[in-house]
């Protein structure tokens, strides 16, 4: 057993996980609730809630279908774009998912460049997605789109690390992620949209 590297492997994942926790700040407290002074418009006898469930369910079929079609590398990466990239306006929508893409765009071929580095320095790769790891929880709050890119650095060094070293697989991380961002727009703008609209004072 190599003591020392796997020594090496525990302190990088220890500093990973509590640093960010340290230097956060703001970011690990929890969020004032905001005064009631918007509603959600867009239909008056269903909640913002099952809107944005039919959103994604919508989404997450259209995928379904193309998966059954086409034979989608992961289908369940474009499924979590548009889970994760929904939220109640249609403009939040469109400004989550662009920064979910660019920053996946960014972190993908990032990380697939490490990879030849990862075969003859594997240390140093684990101390490059320490920092991700850091980078990505405090960066979480406020940065969605930097959050987004250290996460897929580290999701392509993680695959390699696992035997996955195919580049379609790898690549496939992006594209997806288009895909899934694309459909959820296209669900928040243009088939079931929500809206914020001031109550009357």
């Amino acid at each position: 057993v190599e003591v020392p590297e796997i020594g090496v492997a525990l302190d990088a994942a220890l500093v990973a996980s509590v640093v960010p926790r340290l230097l956060s700040g703001p970011g690990e407290q929890p969020a004032a609730a905001a005064p009631p002074v918007h509603a959600v418009c867009g239909t008056s006898r269903v909640s913002a809630e099952c809107i944005m469930g039919l959103q994604t369910s919508a989404a997450a079929a259209i995928i379904v279908v193309l998966n059954s079609v086409f034979g989608l590398v992961e289908p369940a990466w474009a499924i979590t774009a548009c889970v994760y990239g929904l939220t109640v306006t249609a403009t939040g929508t469109v400004e989550r998912m662009k920064r979910r893409i660019v920053g996946t765009i960014v972190g993908v071929p990032l990380g697939l460049a490490c990879l030849p580095i990862a075969a003859h320095a594997p240390l140093t790769v684990c101390a490059v997605v320490a920092l991700a790891l850091i980078v990505y929880a405090m960066a979480l709050p406020d940065r969605y789109d930097i959050a987004c890119g250290a996460f897929a650095f580290i999701l392509m060094i993680t695959l390699a690390a696992t035997g996955e070293h195919s580049i379609p697989v790898l690549v496939a991380r992006a594209w997806e992620t288009l895909l899934g961002g694309a459909l959820a727009m296209f669900m928040a703008v243009y088939v079931i949209p929500l809206r914020l609209c001031h109550r009357p004072q």
